[in-house]
């Protein structure tokens, strides 16, 4: 009976508007003070303290300065231009463009929200006069940004690394070849609605010199993401580390090398990444008590019982998993949902033989389906803020972009290679 009062309690007060950790924390003192004693507030405070100051954690900060970093330093714009000299010249080639450089900023930010406020701006600008409808451009903005935590670096699987204590590099490596796979999803999506749409033909690239100046350009902010991993995977540097690499390679190719960083700017950029970084850090050291009175009140195996009376196909299971999270995605915060959850699915996960690393891409993937399923679908609200068009009209297109998107999440769930060849390949385990 307990879990009932929990989940409604949990849905009751978010639905009644109050902040994703406030709500977290109140419920979990209130349950220890009613099903144990006030002393049990010590285990809250010791909790709060102790999900806050995990090393890995560290990358958090770093990795949202340095997706802030490159976007008002003027990367994004020439990561835009590359993306555009290389698949900009077909019927709806803008679109393409927009996947694709999300692809490359994929490698740099680990931010979704990052990607769509930072490209989308410049992605959207472009669309639009190119002939684009602005709820068109929104909408490939909203879902290509997606892409952007699952390919390496993410900030989710450093979070996910620090619930699962799971190798983080691990996680990095099992995204590349999924988030490669959305974004072929969203290509493949779009290359069958631009006949239909009457999309527009991108102009032909001017001179070759002309081409080759805008790829020379580029070449610092280019070399940005195998800097990256092969410092982290060569083990010059821990994930944590490679956050702070990216954070100061991203401010000197704003200050000194495109020249674009003003100091107005950096002091604003700062500002904004620790309001961000204190959000992430709220809700994560709020959940942790939560995550504590789910456990000690055995909630996670109260779950697993009910799965396991509804079907012990693996199979099932996953799908079972796979819906409850796309539906909790339409609703709830990413880090929120991933923090709420893991406690209870992983006792589940480890029954049926998944292991935690693939586990960690299969829930990724459906978060950021979450980022753009209404009604709360965060990119939703940031591209729609760019584009000055309804949430409405933006969803109105979404349909082709989601299954494309949700076929790819089939395959990452039901075929653990797409996962797991890459950390496999360099020796962090085998397939289970």
């Amino acid at each position: 009976m307990l879990i009932t009062y929990i989940l409604l309690a949990t849905c009751l007060t978010i639905l009644l508007g109050f902040p994703i950790a406030g709500a977290l924390g109140l419920i979990a003192a209130t349950i220890m003070v009613t099903t144990g004693s006030p002393d049990l507030l010590l285990i809250f405070i010791q909790r709060t303290y102790a999900a806050t100051t995990s090393f890995p954690l560290l990358a958090i900060p770093f990795f949202i300065l340095a997706g802030n970093l490159m976007n008002v330093g003027g990367t994004t714009e020439r990561i835009f231009e590359v993306a555009k000299l290389m698949v900009g010249r077909v019927r709806g080639g803008l679109a393409h463009v927009n996947v694709l450089g999300s692809m490359i900023f994929a490698g740099m930010s680990g931010s979704a929200v990052a990607d769509a406020a930072g490209l989308g701006v410049i992605e959207i600008r472009a669309m639009i006069k190119e002939g684009y409808q602005a709820k068109f451009a929104a909408t490939i903005s909203a879902v290509s940004a997606t892409i952007g935590p699952i390919i390496p670096p993410s900030i989710p699987f450093v979070i996910y690394g620090s619930l699962a204590n799971v190798s983080v590099g691990a996680l990095f490596l099992a995204g590349i070849i999924p988030g490669v796979l959305v974004g072929l999803g969203l290509m493949i999506a779009i290359g069958l609605q631009a006949k239909k749409l009457n999309l527009p033909i991108s102009e032909a690239v001017g001179s070759w010199q002309a081409a080759r100046t805008t790829l020379f350009k580029a070449v610092p902010a280019l070399a940005l993401p195998p800097l990256i991993l092969v410092a982290i995977f060569s083990g010059v540097v821990t994930p944590t580390e490679a956050a702070v690499l990216a954070t100061a390679y991203a401010y000197v190719l704003g200050q000194f090398v495109y020249r674009e960083l003003t100091w107005q700017g950096l002091v604003e950029t700062v500002w904004e990444s620790g309001r961000q970084t204190a959000q992430v850090l709220f809700i994560i050291a709020m959940s942790a008590p939560f995550g504590w009175v789910l456990i000690q009140q055995q909630v996670p195996n109260q779950i697993l019982q009910a799965l396991m009376k509804l079907s012990s196909d693996p199979v099932m299971i996953l799908l079972i998993i796979n819906v409850v999270l796309l539906f909790l995605g339409m609703f709830l915060e990413t880090i929120a949902i991933m923090i709420i959850t893991y406690p209870i699915l992983a006792p589940v996960i480890a029954s049926i033989g998944v292991d935690p690393v693939h586990f960690g891409v299969i829930m990724v993937v459906n978060m950021m389906i979450g980022l753009v399923t209404p009604p709360v679908g965060l990119c939703l609200f940031v591209v729609s803020g760019i584009a000055k068009v309804p949430i409405a009209d933006i969803v109105s297109e979404l349909a082709p972009y989601l299954a494309a998107m949700i076929a790819v999440l089939a395959l990452v769930t039901y075929v653990p290679g797409f996962s797991m060849w890459l950390p496999n390949y360099f020796g962090f385990g085998l397939i289970k």
